[in-house]
């Protein structure tokens, strides 16, 4: 078996000036930086050739879709020859970040055009720092920063955790939390042992500032990224997970003394992790990828007359909002669904293991009931979802959650069958994975 190597870097990719931001309604542009933002990538490689090279990127925003995706690939394969099935691209999902993907601002053209370019020096930098590593991932947990943020009400209602209310009115949450955090660390392999990367994984949604904040921020992950780069020494870089259900306590903490409790907390978990890796010299890389389609969702004619009244009502206009969105948003995303509701979504997934690790990507927010179930199937010792990676198709909720309602659901963009689609998907993939020789 080959030795494996290394190589980390990092590219400040913090606008120059002001920007939409993602993953909030707002109303104007960003007015400054709180903390700067980053690209990172942390390239594996277990021979000398392109097609032995395994790249995990993260990126401070909120998405990217798929478009952006390909011509960030298209570069890298130029550059590096290293192909797509052997590359995660993943957003951290920061609901303080440029406006890259548009969810609910006007997306920023010209810096997407730069973000494209810096991505994929940071690739080559990371790709030239390469050298003999130890490498092994372990499974930790964090149970205090990510809530189950859909509750069932005494009325019957399905709210937000970030919705103001008494605690006697509401039964409590529909379903559970995944604490789990999974760790990669890769050391250089001399006598120091020197950290070079601690990747790490962990489902929640970056949004501790609400919609109220006009200050670009990497969030709690990029804090917590900071804090063990501080403590430990190499590059730390985080991805998400399956967090269409996660949230932070959506009615406390929600400032800057908030995120720097939960980026302390994120940081311990990931030290304390890091404590039980071996890492080893000869550790097998293998990797593969599935592309296939999930049907979009269909718009009952009555659904389609109610968004239709509220357009006329606002004239299309949405109003700026602190968290989630008003019957505004969801009749123009009604209204837009409807007419591509016979385009099915296009679905990309890489998964790369690293040992008897797999990091299986997903393009989008998977509700954290279909990540867990997806994990416990897997033939691999640990698995990991890596969300919001390789593209971005939105919520994906259970059968369950839809028949409840609430806010994935309402603005979920897949058919209903989308969840057993994915998990088959998945499974398919980390079998296959896990069939191919160590290599």
């Amino acid at each position: 078996m080959k030795t494996i190597k290394a190589g980390a870097a990092r590219t400040d990719i913090t606008p120059s000036g002001p920007v939409w931001m993602d993953g909030m309604i707002r109303s104007h542009k960003s007015t400054g930086v709180r903390h700067r933002l980053y690209a990172k990538a942390l390239a594996l490689a277990n021979g000398d050739k392109p097609g032995d090279l395994f790249v995990f990127i993260s990126v401070d925003v909120c998405g990217i879709k798929r478009p952006v995706y390909d011509e960030i690939y298209a570069r890298i394969s130029a550059r590096s020859g290293i192909a797509p099935d052997h590359i995660i691209l993943a957003a951290t999902h920061t609901h303080s970040g440029p406006a890259t993907a548009g969810y609910m601002n006007p997306r920023e053209e010209e810096y997407i055009k730069d973000l494209v370019k810096l991505v994929g020096q940071t690739v080559e930098k990371a790709v030239r720092a390469m050298r003999p590593a130890l490498v092994g991932c372990a499974s930790g947990a964090e149970k205090t920063i990510s809530h189950y943020r859909r509750l069932l009400a005494k009325d019957g209602r399905v709210i937000m955790n970030w919705e103001p209310y008494k605690p006697e009115e509401i039964i409590g949450p529909l379903g559970e939390i995944d604490p789990e955090v999974g760790v990669l660390m890769a050391v250089a392999a001399d006598k120091d042992k020197k950290p070079i990367a601690i990747l790490f994984n962990h489902a929640g949604h970056p949004n501790v500032m609400s919609g109220d904040n006009y200050l670009l921020s990497a969030e709690y992950p990029g804090l917590a990224e900071s804090i063990l780069e501080k403590q430990l020494g190499g590059t730390a870089i985080f991805v998400n997970g399956a967090q269409g259900t996660m949230d932070i306590d959506g009615l406390k903490d929600r400032d800057w003394g908030g995120m720097d409790r939960v980026a302390n907390a994120l940081a311990g978990a990931v030290g304390q992790t890091i404590n039980s890796i071996k890492a080893e010299a000869n550790v097998p890389l293998r990797s593969a990828s599935i592309h296939y389609e999930i049907p979009a969702r269909k718009v009952p004619p009555k659904l389609l007359a109610w968004a239709e009244k509220i357009l006329a009502e606002t004239k299309g206009k949405i109003k700026a909002v602190a968290d989630g969105v008003g019957d505004d948003y969801k009749a123009k995303l009604i209204k837009d669904l409807h007419s591509a509701e016979d385009v099915p979504h296009q679905a990309d997934q890489v998964c790369i293991a690293v040992g008897d690790t797999a990091w299986l990507s997903f393009p989008g927010e998977l509700f954290t009931e279909i990540g867990m179930r997806i994990k416990k199937a897997s033939p691999f010792k640990r698995t990991y979802i890596v969300g919001l990676a390789n593209g971005g198709i939105g919520y994906i909720p259970t059968r369950k959650a839809i028949r409840e309602g609430g806010y994935e659901s309402d603005t979920r963009k897949v058919v209903d069958e989308a969840e057993d689609i994915i998990f088959d998907k998945s499974l398919a993939l980390l079998k296959r994975v896990r069939a191919l020789p160590a290599g």
